[in-house]
């Protein structure tokens, strides 16, 4: 693996798990409450928002530091498909819109995470640190 590979793939793993992570924060702060009863006012259980939130900030710093990377990437991509099946059926969501939900930006996430499982993270990262090179 070329250095300019590893570097792009540190930059990639930088700004998803960044991203990540301010995007989860907010939840982490208001410990997801706000969130819970909002996913409830849609008929989805209230301790999903816990899980949303753990698995942007632990799924993000994860991803930042290549540490169980592809597990990592995983979790993020079930959470994105389960966002995108959330946003189509509960919420009537297109893939684009400028007024209304959409859910395009999920589905950036999920090829985002995607790719990353596909990859792993280069050698700039804990798992090459560790020799973790799977699930």
């Amino acid at each position: 693996m070329s250095i300019a590979y590893s570097l792009w793939l540190f930059v990639y793993r930088l700004i998803l798990g960044i991203t990540l992570v301010i995007h989860g924060y907010p939840k982490l702060k208001d410990r997801a409450r706000s969130s819970g009863q909002w996913m409830q006012s849609m008929g989805i259980p209230a301790w999903t928002a816990f899980l949303a939130m753990l698995v942007e900030v632990a799924g993000g710093v994860a991803i930042i530091a290549g540490f169980l990377t592809r597990l990592a990437s995983l979790f993020v991509a079930v959470f994105m498909i389960a966002n995108i099946i959330m946003k189509k059926t509960k919420m009537k969501a297109s893939y684009v819109s400028l007024d209304k939900p959409s859910y395009e930006i999920d589905m950036l996430y999920l090829l985002l995470a995607i790719t990353l499982l596909v990859t792993g993270p280069g050698i700039i990262s804990l798992d090459n640190v560790l020799g973790i090179s799977a699930l």
